[in-house]
C-alpha cells in the first residue's frame, strides 16, 4: 500500500524549507529593525557596561556608579518607548481585525436566490483570514517587537539591581579596608 511516508517528495519538502527560511528571515529582519529603532541606546549602553564593568574585574566604584546612574536614567526613558511601541502593536492588531471583519461581512452578504448565504462559516472565515493576512503579520511583528523590548527593559532593571548590590558590596569592602575588622580601630 502506497502512503505518504513511502513516497516523500523530498524536493518539495526541501523547497518548502528554503521558502520558509527566506520568509522567516524577511520577517525577523523587519522585527529586528523595529526593535533596534526603539532599543539601540539601551543596547549600546549594555554593551559598554559589559566591556567596562563585567569583563574588567578591576572596575572602580566610580565607574560602577556612573553606569548605575546612566542605566537607571535610561530605563526611565525606555518605558516611554515601550509604551509607544505598544500603541503600534495595538493599532496594527485593530487594523488586522478590521480588515478581517469587513471581508467576512462582505462575503457573508452574498446570498443565493432563496436568500441563504452562498458560503459556509468556514469558507467565510478562510476568506477573511486570507484577506487580512498581511495586516495580521504586521500585528504579529509589532507584538513580538513589544515583547522583545519589554524583555530588554526587564533585563536592564535586573542589571541595575546587580550594579546597586555590587556598589554596596564594594563600599562595605572599602570601609573594612579603611577601618579594619570591627573593634580594631577602638584599640588605637
Amino acid at each position: 500500500m502506497e502512503t505518504f511516508l513511502n513516497n516523500i517528495d523530498t524536493e518539495k519538502v526541501d523547497a518548502l524549507f528554503a521558502e520558509t527560511d527566506t520568509n522567516v528571515k524577511y520577517f525577523n529582519d523587519a522585527c529586528n529593525k523595529v526593535v533596534l529603532a526603539y532599543s539601540e541606546p539601551l543596547d549600546n549602553l549594555m554593551k559598554d557596561l559589559y566591556v567596562e564593568c563585567i569583563r574588567n574585574k578591576d572596575t572602580t566604584i566610580d565607574k560602577l556608579e556612573e553606569y548605575y546612574l546612566e542605566l537607571s536614567n535610561m530605563i526611565y526613558f525606555m518605558i516611554d518607548k515601550l509604551e509607544q511601541l505598544g500603541v503600534y502593536a495595538d493599532m496594527s492588531a485593530s487594523a488586522s481585525k478590521e480588515v478581517y471583519s469587513k471581508h467576512y461581512l462582505a462575503a457573508s452578504g452574498v446570498k443565493d436566490a432563496q436568500g441563504k448565504s452562498k458560503s459556509t462559516v468556514a469558507e467565510l472565515q478562510a476568506k477573511a483570514t486570507e484577506a487580512s493576512q498581511y495586516e495580521s503579520v504586521v500585528s504579529s511583528i509589532y507584538d513580538r517587537a513589544y515583547s522583545i523590548l519589554k524583555g530588554k527593559i526587564s533585563a536592564a532593571q535586573d542589571m541595575s539591581s546587580s550594579l546597586r548590590r555590587l556598589i554596596s558590596t564594594k563600599t562595605e569592602e572599602m570601609k573594612m579596608n579603611l577601618y579594619g575588622p570591627k573593634g580594631e580601630s577602638d584599640n588605637v
